[in-house]
């Protein structure tokens, strides 16, 4: 009797353990839970978070620039639904009219470091998302500039594939799709692959009329060259031309140019004699969803490409070219924008050299861009605003 009795106590005491061993594993087991929850949603737009356009207003107003970045739309629906154009109603939605300003603001306090974590926006709203006008093609243009001026391409990089394709759809979406060579050079091999598989697929979604540009064919002749006229492009619509002397001969030439959103060619036409012959095909430098060609300029030497932000926003490119050695070459880049929208804001002037033959096919992937943020201070100079 005296064993049985110590039997069920033994028994007792094993199952009071087992019972506290099971309980520790339980609240071992929701803390992993728990811990691996906040670790999947770091950088991750909290879904519970409370988006109140009033306090984003007020934020705007104040300049609380962490209240304005966390009221800041997280998705592509509530984007829309305060800076876009209603529909249903056909009326503009509560902060249509001041979209670019916000937008302009959002994208100033992203490029400094310290609001990083505030990057996740940009994708939660650019997937799921379609090409709008307005604050959308805005909020487009500003995001794939953010991406490229600041190197910031692992943040599709690091996407699951059906998320960056999403991501990628918006960014490139629009009336008239343009495949970016550098843009896409900078991804990794997978994500580019993607965003190739978008231009063969020819972007079709609810556009009325999806007219991607990724080739284009050019004229040949009999002999198999290309074959440009200048007849070809004289009172023709989205096309300039100006009178320069390209080649340094002291005979004034003429450069073709493709108007600002109607591509990026520039054409070089030679006088001889009482003609004008086709000398180059290359770039005005407009980019899709960033700069755009304002003007071609003669300057001692040579000439140079001017092209500017659209809109409110202020940034400015010129690539100055040369004729030297039968070659025309682009010597140095100059590039200016704004520090910031404070009142003692300044212009950074970033005088960066090239060197780059215009012939070279693939010259274009070794421009090199406006020096990153930080480097600024150290590499560019300073330029008061009148």
């Amino acid at each position: 009797m005296k064993k049985l009795r110590n039997i069920s106590q033994g028994l007792l005491i094993a199952f009071s353990l087992m019972t506290i061993s099971c309980k520790g594993s339980i609240v071992s087991e929701k803390n992993v839970i728990e811990s691996s929850q906040k670790v999947s949603q770091t950088n991750i737009p909290n879904s519970n978070q409370t988006f109140d356009i009033e306090k984003l207003k007020e934020a705007y107003k104040t300049k609380n620039e962490a209240q304005f970045l966390e009221q800041f739309p997280a998705d592509f629906q509530l984007f829309k639904e305060y800076f876009g154009w209603n529909n249903k109603n056909d009326q503009p939605n509560e902060l249509y009219e001041e979209s670019y300003a916000y937008i302009e603001y959002f994208f100033d306090l992203l490029a400094d470091v310290k609001y990083r974590e505030f990057e996740s926006k940009l994708i939660s709203i650019a997937e799921n998302g379609v090409w709008h006008e307005d604050a959308v093609n805005y909020f487009q243009n500003f995001t794939l500039e953010y991406i490229k001026g600041e190197r910031r391409y692992f943040l599709i990089d690091e996407l699951i594939p059906d998320r960056a394709k999403s991501t990628l759809f918006f960014l490139f979406d629009g009336p008239h799709p343009k495949f970016d060579a550098d843009f896409a050079s900078h991804l990794s091999h997978t994500k580019k692959e993607i965003l190739e598989e978008l231009f063969d697929s020819k972007f079709y979604d609810d556009n009325e009329n999806p007219d991607p540009i990724y080739e284009t064919s050019d004229p040949i002749d009999y002999e198999g060259s290309i074959a440009y006229e200048i007849s070809d492009f004289e009172n023709v619509e989205h096309y300039f031309i100006r009178d320069i002397d390209i080649n340094n001969d002291k005979i004034l030439d003429k450069i073709v140019s493709a108007d600002p959103y109607q591509g990026d060619e520039l054409f070089l036409f030679i006088k001889k004699g009482g003609e004008y012959q086709f000398a180059l095909k290359t770039t005005n430098f407009s980019q899709d969803g960033g700069n755009q060609i304002v003007d071609v300029v003669a300057e001692e030497g040579g000439f140079y490409v001017k092209t500017a932000f659209p809109g409110r926003g202020f940034f400015e490119a010129n690539y100055h070219i040369i004729f030297k050695d039968n070659s025309w070459i682009l010597t140095n880049t100059i590039y200016k924008t704004k520090s910031n929208n404070q009142i003692d804001a300044f212009i950074y002037v970033c005088d960066v050299k090239q060197g780059l033959n215009l012939e070279e096919k693939h010259f274009h992937e070794q421009l090199k861009w406006m020096p990153e943020e930080g480097e600024r201070e150290i590499l560019c100079t300073k330029e008061k605003i009148n």
